[in-house]
């Protein structure tokens, strides 16, 4: 069998080529470290091995920019790769918990709630993330508020801090306090709020669990 391509291969790369504008060709431009890992992993391969086939004028210049184009997707999926690798990811999730009503003890508007809470580490802090979040609307003047609570040895708050207030329609990510451990303060709380200028916390827990490791 012949290795020349057949030319209705050919006619389809230009029929392709012909089809394709500026902005089809235009090429994003990864982070400088992409380039880095890939010429460091170019140096280690060494010069490639193999024959050098010369081409028609037309043919050669149909090739040449699909090789380009070719090279250039497996440039940018390897310089992912790397820059993955050496980035790792921001958003791990280190422990997660699945906020539970309590009826005995808790404000009836959590009795249709439900959340999860995620624990990621972000730029060299930790975030509590609020997912899978169905809670409640709150009376006017009020709103909900997320904390992490330090238990004692028998479960009761030893300590506790907000995270600040929670929106019902999109809970999002909260940061936690520089200084406040969540291996300690490790159990994550909804509550409900009044706007009455007290910072504590107001007894109207609506959700709650503790964090554990994934």
């Amino acid at each position: 069998m012949s290795d020349r391509p057949d030319s209705r291969d050919d006619a389809e790369i230009e029929a392709t080529l012909r089809g394709l504008d500026a902005e089809g060709l235009e090429l994003l431009q990864p982070p400088p470290e992409v380039w880095e890992g890939i010429e460091s992993a170019v140096r280690a391969g060494g010069e490639p091995d193999g024959r050098v086939v010369p081409l028609e004028p037309r043919r050669r210049r149909a090739r040449r920019i699909v090789l380009s184009s070719a090279a250039a997707a497996a440039l940018a999926i390897a310089g992912v790769a790397v820059w993955a690798a050496t980035t790792g990811d921001p958003d791990a999730v280190i422990a997660s918990s699945t906020l539970a009503y309590e009826p005995d003890s808790f404000d009836p508007l959590g009795a249709g709630a439900r959340a999860s809470a995620e624990l990621v580490e972000r730029d060299g802090g930790h975030r509590i993330v609020i997912v899978d979040a169905v809670l409640p609307a709150v009376e006017a003047e009020a709103d909900l508020e997320a904390w992490l609570i330090r238990p004692d040895d028998q479960g009761n708050v030893a300590d506790l801090v907000s995270l600040g207030v929670v929106d019902p329609a999109g809970p999002g990510s909260l940061a936690v306090p520089t200084g406040y451990d969540p291996a300690l303060y490790s159990v994550v709380d909804i509550s409900v709020e009044p706007r009455d200028g007290d910072p504590a916390h107001s007894g109207r827990s609506i959700l709650r669990g503790m964090l554990e490791g994934t």
